[in-house]
């Protein structure tokens, strides 16, 4: 112990202590950096179009980052009316089936069923698994604000990210070189490099993503309209149960192509990361972290390996 206090400077103590202080800071106030995170993402991501829109039509910065985020809050309004039309329009026929559905489970739960010669009561079961669901769900701490609470969580965060989205894409590029400058004059020229090569890492990352995200988009959107239409049609002799299963299962199986298939092969190619460290990893940052963390997992060693 004497002889790490002799390596210590006081300098040193007050330094280990900042930085304790500031990991504790990021745990708290986990939400806030992950909306920052989200926000800097989309500004990345639109920064090339600001940048364009800047150059050609000869746009100030904030004008061009202003005509952006209308945009974007246009393209995102008109996607939530149509999304929004589509439900309200398709509702009754999904309610009716739906109910249908729920009847049939009903009616399989209030039958037995025997395997290797043990009688199952569904019923008696799914009592079990709701009252064990129950003690489960009370036994965990409450918020105050229940559901209106969550909902203006929800809302405030957003506004956090639609704000710092705007001043990202305003002053965005100009926190990295003024991060350079910083430097020494004779590490200035490396880190620019460096910087460099990240970027061109993290611009096939985002392409890489889009394409992704659009190649899902189509294969879900098609697979449940060509079911649901072939479904009405009276092509497919299923009930609605097994209309609902069957939508499940196939999202389930696109899910899979996009873990095991899509996103490893076509990122690993693109980052020329093996596809097993890329499933691997996504998994455990899927697990560990989320959704988000499994987004970021794979350009974050891309850029380590460089």
């Amino acid at each position: 112990m004497n002889k790490l206090s002799q390596n210590f400077s006081p300098k040193s103590w007050w330094l280990l202590v900042a930085i304790l202080i500031l990991v504790v800071l990021i745990v708290f106030t986990g939400p806030l950096w992950r909306s920052l995170l989200v926000a800097a993402l989309i500004a990345y991501l639109l920064n090339p179009v600001v940048s364009k829109l800047q150059n050609r039509l000869r746009l100030g910065r904030t004008a061009a980052a202003t005509a952006v985020m209308g945009l974007l809050l246009l393209l995102v309004g008109g996607i939530i009316y149509g999304v929004s039309s589509t439900i309200v329009n398709q509702a009754p026929e999904w309610s009716e089936e739906l109910r249908l559905a729920w009847s049939e489970i009903l009616l399989l739960l209030q039958r037995p069923f025997t395997i290797l010669n043990f009688t199952i009561q569904p019923q008696v079961l799914l009592d079990y698994v709701q009252r064990a669901a129950g003690n489960a769900i009370s036994s965990l701490p409450t918020t105050g604000g229940g559901w209106l609470g969550g909902l203006a969580d929800n809302l405030i965060w957003s506004l956090v990210i639609l704000v710092s989205l705007y001043y990202l894409m305003r002053d965005g590029h100009q926190l990295l070189p003024g991060l350079i400058q910083l430097l020494p004059q004779e590490h200035r020229e490396t880190a620019k490099t460096l910087t460099n090569e990240l970027d061109n890492i993290w611009r096939i990352f985002m392409r890489a993503q889009l394409i992704i995200f659009a190649v899902l988009g189509i294969l879900f959107v098609a697979s449940t309209a060509l079911i649901l239409w072939l479904f009405r049609q009276g092509w497919l002799p299923l009930s609605p149960l097994g209309l609902v299963i069957l939508l499940i299962v196939v999202y389930a199986a696109i899910q899979q192509v996009d873990n095991l298939w899509l996103r490893p092969q076509f990122m690993g190619q693109a980052l020329k990361l093996h596809p097993g460290v890329v499933i691997v990893s996504v998994l455990a940052a899927l697990a560990f972290t989320g959704v988000l963390g499994a987004l970021l997992v794979v350009p974050v060693l891309a850029s380590a390996k460089f």
